[in-house]
């Protein structure tokens, strides 16, 4: 096999992965009902008030995963897959893991096995993203977040948003996405104090910041509106050589 035969000079053209998260009620979403042709996996009620296209609310992951079957092998017209959100979707992964082990709550497997048990699901779930995403969809997963205490290793101890996931499962989703957004407000700071003040603008904050957690692989702006069309056209708009 020849070396030259293996390099490749051009950016990949697949679908990208998306992940956002955001405080409750910012309108995550709203947000992604605004991608191309959504379907949405709903492991909670958050469309009341949304009119997109949608599977029933999985109550098992056998149900979750029944969705993702028919996405994966039927025929459709559907460009995005929704996951809406990925904490209720981990609430379905420990039930499966408590009734496989028989116990009340996955705290009582010993010795941390069963968020070890839990990850076998989790990499079910992004194997059948990454067939969905060979079968030309987007995918796009939302999920609440959380306020945790952060340690560096070269600093004093701070507050972060981050997502609400066990840390092992919130570390392999953020390893899986292509973008990791955070949704919030806009922040302006103070001319006469220099003190960082929220306003009423909601935005998304594409770059990691000691207070919130969020990482791109595409060159974006640090914050953008809180509209899918304008995160659609950032990523298209990429650089000759990104």
């Amino acid at each position: 096999m020849n070396l030259q035969d293996l390099i490749k000079t051009t950016r990949q053209s697949k679908p990208p992965r998306i992940v956002l998260h955001g405080i409750h009620g910012i309108g995550k979403s709203t947000w992604a009902a605004g991608a191309p042709a959504p379907i949405f996996i709903q492991t909670e009620d958050g469309l009341v008030a949304i009119d997109v296209p949608h599977f029933p609310v999985a109550k098992t992951l056998d149900e979750f995963f029944g969705y993702m079957d028919m996405l994966i092998n039927q025929s459709h017209e559907y460009k995005t897959v929704v996951i809406d959100t990925a904490d209720w979707l981990e609430k379905l992964i420990w039930k499966t893991v408590c009734d496989e082990n028989k116990v009340t709550s996955i705290e009582k497997i010993g010795y941390g096995k069963g968020y070890v048990f839990a990850m076998q699901h989790w990499e079910k779930f992004f194997n059948g993203l990454n067939l969905l995403r060979d079968k030309g969809m987007a995918c796009v997963i939302l999920a609440h977040n959380e306020i945790k205490s952060f340690s560096p290793p070269d600093g004093d101890p701070y507050d972060r948003f981050q997502i609400k996931l066990h840390k092992t499962a919130a570390a392999k989703l953020e390893e899986w996405a292509d973008v990791v957004l955070f949704a919030g407000f806009a922040v302006t700071v103070n001319a006469d104090t220099g003190k960082a003040i929220n306003n009423a603008e909601r935005v998304i904050h594409t770059t990691n910041k000691p207070a919130w957690r969020a990482k791109t692989r595409y060159v974006l702006p640090d914050t953008l509106p809180l509209n899918f069309a304008a995160l659609l056209t950032a990523i298209k708009n990429q650089p000759k050589g990104e």
